[in-house]
């Protein structure tokens, strides 16, 4: 089974705090992904860091306070790729 490049959405981002938060995104129906990797970018800078994934959710660490950053996934199935929508999370600011 392949990925259909539609399957790929409903990126999330939850749990923000100051220096982290969980993003987390649906592959619909299919059951069989070779590869994960998640992007992100504080949205000042064209740098994309990147880390692969095992599963639909990630805890993305070491950010900074009061940060505006955007997130997406891509998945890799069988030579079929689908990336994600963008989506935009602020972290919270140190008190």
């Amino acid at each position: 089974m392949f990925v259909d490049p539609d399957n790929l959405s409903a990126i999330n981002v939850t749990g923000i705090t100051q220096t982290s938060a969980t993003v987390s995104w649906s592959i619909g129906e299919t059951k069989v992904v070779n590869a994960t990797t998640l992007y992100f970018s504080d949205t000042s800078t064209t740098a994309w860091n990147e880390t692969s994934v095992t599963g639909t959710e990630h805890s993305v660490t070491s950010l900074q306070p009061g940060t505006e950053y955007q997130f997406f996934a891509k998945i890799n199935s069988y030579g079929k790729t689908s990336t994600s929508e963008n989506i935009t999370a602020t972290t919270g600011m140190v008190s």
